[in-house]
């Protein structure tokens, strides 16, 4: 079933302008640029809450970084490998981007993503309906690349809302201390 839903949205919009934004959703360096500056944006502009913010997204990225692109994609490299889609079945799926070799479980990119949207949507509820297109984004670009299965999207984004959640508790902590 999941390889299924997979050649679905690989073949869906192939070759047209959908292949670029979706290579531009998933490229790393550009992610890290615009997550960067929407932090310290925040971190200058609001007064308010700003500190808070940029605590919380600094947790929540430095929680993924550490469980899910460290410690869960070390122990599941060693003892449960996911092929990515596009290796598995690459006469059925044609890859876009980066080609990532690595454990397709769980999605990286969902984590990432989740974590720091839910920071901001908890802080700025009214930008929910930009946050959900994002997310939906997101995860159409894994699968449209052929890199994931949707139940690696699917971790990746509920650790993603776990690590966010845990940042915006630490954060409310430290900064209540400082």
């Amino acid at each position: 079933m999941e390889l299924r839903i997979v050649k679905f949205f690989n073949r869906l919009g192939r070759g047209t302008a959908l292949d670029l934004l979706m290579r531009s959703v998933s490229y790393i360096p550009m992610l890290g640029i615009v997550w960067s500056l929407i932090a310290l944006a925040i971190f200058f502009l609001d007064s308010q809450n700003g500190r808070q913010v940029f605590v919380a997204m600094v947790i929540a990225i430095g929680l993924h970084f550490i469980v899910t692109a460290g410690f869960l994609k070390i122990c599941l490299e060693r003892y449960f490998k996911r092929i990515r889609p596009y290796i598995a079945h690459s006469q059925e799926i044609t890859p876009l981007g980066k080609l990532h070799r690595d454990s397709s479980f769980p999605s990286s990119h969902m984590s990432a993503n989740l974590a720091l949207l839910t920071v901001l949507v908890y802080f700025y509820p009214a930008i929910l309906l930009v946050a959900v297109v994002w997310a939906v984004f997101t995860a159409f670009s894994r699968l449209h690349n052929g890199m994931h299965y949707p139940s690696d999207v699917l971790a990746g984004a509920i650790l993603g809302v776990l690590y966010g959640v845990a940042g915006i508790t630490y954060a409310q902590a430290l900064v209540n201390l400082i």
